[in-house]
């Protein structure tokens, strides 16, 4: 090829690279948000009880009569996330102690349990609410939808119990070929 002609299949792929940049850099920073446009409402809060809501497909008389649980709930989940965030700072701080006190770290592990107990109470007792609300078909969905997340197992899966793992026996003497 030609010097010439590789300079302008370069020319074209910076230009090219600079449109490509200019859109990111619009899309991400400049353009307003897609919810923005047309009096569309934003999206809706990322919370599990909206999340739910969604997945069972409210009407919207259905989602009238829910917002204040979704307004309570939004706040109280935004209240635990302060209290395990500060809980969460106080270990810390133990953590970075050079002598471990670990009477205090059991009263914060404590506080966190109990924290973590309060937060599942209250999340199933809007749940309980979100459901007086549901048509039949909409609550056995939701409840299959409930039994599907908390019967799943786990991502993090405990190592089996001593007696079913393979015990190590002799190294070969030689590797088998």
């Amino acid at each position: 090829m030609s010097s010439r002609f590789t300079q302008i299949l370069l020319g074209l792929s910076l230009l090219l690279n600079c449109f490509v940049l200019a859109g990111f850099v619009y899309r991400t920073w400049i353009a307003p948000p897609p919810f923005a446009e047309a009096g569309r409402r934003p999206p809706p809060r990322g919370g599990p009880l909206e999340m739910l809501a969604r997945d069972v497909k409210l009407d919207d008389s259905q989602r009238r009569a829910l917002n204040d649980l979704f307004d309570r709930y939004a706040g109280e989940r935004h209240d635990r996330f302060r209290k395990f965030q500060a809980i969460r700072q106080e270990m810390a701080g133990e953590l970075k102690k050079p002598e471990f006190d670990m009477a205090r770290i059991d009263a914060l592990v404590d506080r966190m349990a109990a924290l973590r107990t309060e937060s599942q109470k209250q999340n199933f007792a809007a749940l309980a609410q979100l459901a007086d609300q549901l048509r039949p078909d909409q609550r056995q969905q939701l409840h299959a939808i409930l039994a599907e997340r908390f019967g799943s197992s786990p991502r993090w899966r405990p190592p089996p119990p001593d007696e079913a793992r393979p015990k190590p026996g002799p190294a070969p003497a030689h590797p088998p070929q």
